[in-house]
């Protein structure tokens, strides 16, 4: 077995430039990256927010943090602070490592096996197993010259994977152009299909922005939040950290961080032109009416991917039904209990309208009995026309309310809308699971070497049965979470950017602070960032009843809360108070489309960073203020007579 920690401190023959390529390909999780393209499509300039805080993190790193680690002869947050402030210091850094790997861990899982199944045509849980062995494998099998090779052809991978189709799609609207010049005009064509909707008033305005509108998703405040909390999250990541830290004068690591952060630009700056002409076909299909029974042979990979839906319905929710019913199940209350180890699929079967129910599971029984007949065809004709009924569509057309993409189901639409969508969808598939592992890999890697194993002074001991314990709850991860995986991504970037930026930036620098105070700013950062995001997540209502005077709620929305607590405890009967109930859950805890009221001035969970980190840095201050460093403590005990 190769010794998967081994990160020698030394100066090595490869290239700058392919370190940083190395870096790049291993820099952020793909499962964030491949949301990108949807992010921007959803809200347009808003969420331009995640690409600047990325890069943002992508440059600390380069030239703050990892120049820290080269400088002590370290390759991990642990090691450093165990050559700065001890075994205790690294300790804590090493459980904040662990606790935010394994869900990094498990989003890249979840990701990339629905790839997987979905390029297959395997269940998605033996995906998840099969991913798991191979990101197992690559963990302990490759030694760090191999991985970095496989780093640099993953980055190559996805920059192809959007590049590529990027060009082909740019090719069909406009012709023979340069898409990242050329996208200002369709961004053009995109604000006059926007003007046409809003004009014919087809479009909903809880799921609707126009593209190039600033701060209509997300305040000011929100922006600010979302990019601080993404750039100090990624300037902390441990694989990108032990990438840089590789070199042993910081000189040189900062200009491998260079490096890195100008290969990142040319992935991010490819974002926002593929999603203009994206988007720019999509509008157009609704801007033409076009019949739900006549829709686009390229909606049927995206809607399978079960990350796009209409009406609340998608080939993939019509794939289970169809197995529930081969299976045995009869009827929309049997399907439900077919679905209760999926809560996800539950819980889209339990939203839908019963006349969309007994049309799905009637389509089921005909794909049972029929097994040579088109899904896709049956979806078309049977399914749609009863959710667009239900929905109160009369015209059976496609609308922008209709079609809700996930962050990130547009990567499953894009192919499609080439000329060449079987060989996109593969170059997309490979990209994909090259990047996943390696990042799987590479974060598995790093919480090998814990940092405080050894004494100060020696070289730390690698623990590749640690490494393959994390991928093994990475796995539980994955099969129990495997929507809102951009949620999840984000809100463990705030909680490492919480707990470990203000000991890595200001305790490994700042000459007065002591082992101490590096501690208790670890835990008071990742403290309060953790709860922050429990609270408003699991229990809202309480958290908005400790502290309603720093909620951003509105005189009306206080008044809402008033009436429906009232109606939930006095109500007529108990369907009504079990409706106020709900509707009262909702208004704390927030609805897509609406703001919850248990915040912090508005601030998403998913930004909340920005609170953990200023409580960090002030316990770093205050406690290194009356405690003594390990310096002061050494010439006090050789003082001593």
């Amino acid at each position: 077995m190769s010794d998967i920690a081994a990160h020698p401190v030394a100066e090595r023959s490869t290239p700058l430039s392919l370190a940083g390529l190395s870096a790049a390909g291993r820099a952020v999780p793909v499962s964030l990256l491949a949301a990108l393209p949807g992010l921007v499509y959803f809200a347009g300039y808003d969420h331009l927010a995640y690409g600047l805080g990325i890069l943002a993190g992508v440059v600390l790193a380069g030239l703050l943090i990892a120049p820290k680690l080269s400088a002590l002869g370290a390759s991990s947050a642990a090691g450093a602070l165990r050559e700065r402030h001890g075994r205790t210091a690294a300790a804590v850094a090493a459980l904040i490592l662990v606790l935010t790997t394994i869900p990094l861990i498990g989003a890249e899982v979840s990701f990339i096996a629905r790839v997987a199944a979905n390029a297959v045509a395997v269940p998605e849980t033996w995906a998840v197993l099969g991913m798991a062995l191979l990101i197992a494998l690559a963990t302990v099998a490759l030694g760090e010259a191999p991985l970095r090779v496989l780093s640099a052809i993953a980055y190559l991978l996805l920059a192809a994977s959007l590049i590529v189709p990027l060009c082909l799609i740019a090719v069909k609207a406009q012709g023979l152009v340069f898409p990242h010049f050329a996208f200002g005009h369709a961004l053009a064509d995109l604000h006059g299909i926007e003007e046409q909707l809003l004009e014919a008033g087809v479009v909903d305005f809880d799921t609707f922005s126009a593209h190039t509108a600033p701060f209509i998703r997300l305040s000011q405040l929100d922006v600010f939040a979302l990019v601080v909390t993404l750039a100090l999250g990624v300037a902390v990541l441990p694989q990108l950290l032990a990438a840089l830290a590789t070199r042993k004068r910081p000189a040189v690591t900062r200009l491998a961080g260079a490096w890195t952060a100008l290969f990142m630009m040319l992935l991010l700056v490819t974002v926002p032109a593929l999603v203009a002409f994206v988007k720019l076909e999509i509008y157009g299909l609704v801007a033409k009416a076009t019949p739900l029974a006549e829709l686009p042979a390229w909606l049927e990979a995206p809607l399978r991917s079960g990350f796009v839906h209409l009406y609340g319905t998608s080939l993939h929710l019509l794939d289970q039904v169809t197995d529930a019913v081969r299976a045995g199940s009869e009827n929309a209350d049997a399907i439900a209990g077919a679905f209760s180890a999926d809560t996800q699929a539950l819980g889209r079967w339990q939203a839908l309208d019963p006349q969309i129910q007994e049309a799905m599971v009637a389509s089921a029984r005909t794909l049972v009995a029929e097994p040579s007949a088109s899904s896709w065809t049956i979806y078309l004709t049977s399914v749609l026309p009863a959710a667009s009924a239900a929905a109160g569509n009369e015209t059976a057309a496609l609308t922008q309310a209709a079609l809700v993409i996930e962050p990130l189901g547009l990567v499953f639409a894009i192919p499609a809308l080439t000329e060449h969508p079987a060989e996109i969808s593969l170059l997309f598939a490979a990209a994909a699971v090259c990047a996943g592992v390696v990042m799987a890999a590479s974060l598995a890697r790093s919480v090998s070497d814990l940092g405080f194993a050894a004494p100060s002074g020696e070289k730390s001991r690698s623990h590749p049965l640690l490494a393959l314990v994390v991928v093994a709850a990475a796995v539980g991860v994955a099969l129990l979470r495997r929507e809102d995986l951009v949620t999840l991504v984000v809100c463990v970037f705030a909680i490492a950017a919480a707990g470990l930026f203000p000991a890595l930036s200001v305790g490994l620098s700042w000459r007065r602070a002591t082992a101490a105070g590096v501690v208790a700013a670890m835990i008071a950062g990742a403290g309060t960032t953790g709860y922050y995001i429990v609270a408003t997540t699991f229990f809202p209502a309480t958290f908005y009843a400790t502290w309603p005077q720093l909620s951003n709620a509105g005189e009306a929305a206080i008044e809402e809360f008033s009436t429906l607590e009232t109606e939930a405890r006095e109500g007529e009967n108990d369907e009504a108070r079990e409706i106020a109930a709900k509707a009262l859950q909702d208004l704390i805890g927030g609805t897509p489309s609406r703001e919850g009221l248990a915040n912090w001035a508005g601030v998403d969970r998913a930004s909340s960073a920005v609170f953990g980190v200023p409580a960090g840095l002030l316990a770093l201050l205050l406690v290194s203020a009356v405690t003594p460093s390990r310096r002061r403590r050494s010439e006090a005990g050789d003082a001593q007579p």
